[in-house]
């Protein structure tokens, strides 16, 4: 509760603002139905502060009141005060409904699928909320809102941090990425073994798609030849056009007019979560941005 003290007596914000309508209207009850509470719960607030202050405020007039002096001096100086405070508490209500930039990490297979959405929509519906995108591995994103340099993250199967919150957005199968006229182009699945049997082009050692697949190679004896690891979605994209090699992405990490495809890899999934620092208080305009991903991974817009 706020106070304001003067003269070694404290009236608090509530009380300040009884104390108004009360001299505003010159009558308890009037003022009592202005307030919405109850008239003998006013009656006793203004006993209160007459004797908290140890000043005579009114006198009684039939069923009106009249200030004193005294008490009109203290209006002076309570009308003042609530003006202060209605600036104050504008001031604190801007400060959380907006925030300068909105900082977001995306890694770029995500990125694909989000960033035109983003870019695109959530601009034109919210032109006042600034969205600053980098787009590093997943790892680096998470690092990125542990450290505070990011509002919130979006990536593949986060690793589990006591300083993060995660949520859970969507899922999208693991693939084999090939060209259109590649005779698996048409096949419903490829198993681990026969993606492992060809060249390969993998995201870098910081995504959480190759940590994945190296692990599970791994663990299933497989030794694919890996021909190149890269961050950047069109290396790989290049890589396969060229019949250079087959990369490993999420189903939806193409462009839908490309001359690629993808093809699941059984019993491989991927799920993309939204991260923010636990225990930071989310204001309006990120509970915005928040709500329109979560919004756009479960509509029909990002389906992979």
């Amino acid at each position: 509760m706020l106070y304001w003290k003067g003269g070694g007596a404290s009236m608090n914000i509530q009380q300040m603002q009884y104390y108004r309508e009360v001299c505003r209207w010159q009558n308890i009850t009037r003022a009592a139905q202005e307030l919405h509470i109850a008239q003998p719960t006013l009656s006793l607030a203004m006993q209160a502060i007459e004797q908290e202050t140890g000043l005579n405020l009114f006198r009684h007039a039939g069923r009106n009141i009249r200030m004193t002096a005294e008490g009109e001096i203290l209006y002076r100086q309570v009308e003042r005060m609530l003006r202060q405070f209605a600036r104050f508490e504008s001031g604190i209500k801007t400060l959380a409904r907006r925030h300068s930039c909105l900082q977001l990490a995306l890694p770029a297979q995500l990125g694909t699928l989000i960033l035109p959405l983003l870019l695109g929509e959530f601009r034109r519906q919210h032109p006042d909320i600034q969205l600053e995108i980098t787009e590093p591995s997943a790892l680096e994103a998470l690092d990125m809102v542990e450290k505070e340099e990011a509002d919130l993250a979006i990536v593949h199967d986060g690793d589990i941090r006591s300083g993060l919150t995660s949520r859970s957005l969507a899922s999208w199968p693991v693939c084999l990425c090939l060209r259109r006229d590649h005779p698996w182009a048409g096949r419903a699945s490829v198993t681990l073994a026969e993606a492992a049997s060809l060249p390969l082009v993998m995201l870098g050692h910081n995504s959480m798609v190759t940590r994945k697949l190296l692990e599970r190679f791994q663990l299933d004896h497989l030794q694919p030849e890996i021909l190149h690891f890269s961050m950047h979605l069109s290396t790989i994209w290049n890589l396969v056009e060229k019949q250079v090699a087959a990369g490993i992405v999420t189903g939806h990490a193409i462009l839908a007019h490309s001359g690629l495809c993808t093809v699941p890899i059984e019993g491989l999934q991927q799920c993309s979560y939204l991260f923010t620092k636990t225990g930071r208080q989310i204001h309006p305009d990120q509970k915005c941005l928040m709500q329109f991903i979560r919004n756009a991974f479960s509509s029909q817009q990002i389906a992979g």
